[in-house]
């Protein structure tokens, strides 16, 4: 038993220092946007998490020992704002989003708390498999297309072994924290490796002063990419339904491929967002046109491929800020003047 004690802590140690070293690489990053912040968070609260729960000396502290068993139990929700961050690149954090993070801290003062608590955490880790294998197919980042693989597989594994030790009878103690410290030293080493691709394709930002390449753009390239712009032309975003699959079946250029010519050759990282940006100029040619000003919004939504208005009206505002009928209100009115 002293033997599985000592790998354990071994492991754990090990895990807290790589996650510490990994906070620290995500606090020396030039960019200070959300994926950074709580990447640091959550490298933090981690190696909280595992010094708390396998070192019985500094978890036994006192009130220094609650705060730092407090600390380590965020982890999880901080994560669940890192993984939103990280695969959305219009996401903007929001006091709504620190409400698990709360819920999670006050469990500790509420009787059973600790049920509350992993029903919490089960949770926000379904959500993070889901935001995982959402839009994986229209993700044009083939470094985050992996990762979002890699969570959508590894969560359940995590949430499963953590429910697993927490009911475990106590002749099972020591194998099932054991087993939690070896799921630990995993994500740990999956965060490595992570972070040794933090090269702009997988965070959103630019390094501080960028390395242009000044190769020139294959012929082959090239004639692709006039392809996609043609097909942009002749109104093949405003299809309903359209994936990049189906661009790639209709103009003839294999599907790895197109990925990588419109996330580096037009800047999209998102084919979703590709496809919202022209139907949205679009859809304000049509709103700011005389013609049409007696046309109903949901059918300018049909028209530009969209199944209903909701969505429709969504993508609009986040690119204009306003909504479609006060965008045309104020169009037509400058027309009249």
């Amino acid at each position: 038993m002293d033997s599985l004690k000592n790998v354990e802590l071994l492991l754990s140690g090990g895990g807290a220092a790589l996650m510490a070293l990994l906070a620290v690489k995500f606090y020396t990053r030039p960019q200070r946007t959300c994926v950074e912040i709580s990447g640091f968070a959550f490298c933090v609260l981690a190696a909280f998490h595992m010094l708390a729960t396998h070192y019985e000396p500094m978890a036994d502290q006192g009130a220094a020992g609650l705060l730092f068993l407090i600390a380590g139990s965020l982890d999880t929700a901080i994560f669940w704002i890192l993984a939103q961050a990280l695969f959305d690149d219009k996401y903007r954090m929001r006091p709504l989003h620190m409400l698990p993070l709360v819920a999670v801290a006050l469990t500790w003062v509420v009787p059973q708390g600790i049920w509350v608590r992993d029903a919490i955490i089960i949770a926000l880790m379904l959500h993070v498999m889901l935001i995982g294998l959402r839009d994986y197919k229209s993700d044009l980042v083939d470094a985050r297309r992996s990762f979002r693989l890699a969570l959508a597989v590894l969560v359940p594994v995590m949430v499963m072994s953590t429910t697993i030790a927490s009911v475990a009878p106590p002749a099972n103690g020591a194998v099932m924290e054991l087993i939690d410290a070896i799921k630990f030293m995993g994500l740990a080493g999956l965060f490595s490796v992570w972070m040794t691709r933090l090269d702009g394709e997988l965070v959103n930002g630019r390094a501080a002063e960028p390395v242009h390449d000044v190769r020139p753009v294959p012929v082959a390239d090239r004639l692709e990419m006039e392809r996609v712009r043609s097909a942009v032309q002749n109104g093949i975003c405003f299809e309903p339904g359209l994936t990049i699959g189906v661009l790639a079946q209709r103009i003839d250029i294999p599907e790895h491929r197109l990925r990588k010519l419109i996330n580096q050759g037009l800047d999209y990282r998102n084919f979703a967002a590709f496809l919202n940006d022209h139907r949205i100029e679009e859809a304000k040619r049509r709103l700011s046109d005389p013609d049409q000003a007696r046309a109903q919004i949901v059918t300018h939504a049909f028209a530009l491929g969209y199944n209903s208005l909701a969505p429709f009206n969504r993508a609009f505002r986040e690119r204009v800020g306003q909504s479609p009928t006060a965008y045309r209100t104020e169009a037509l009115e400058q027309v009249i003047a």
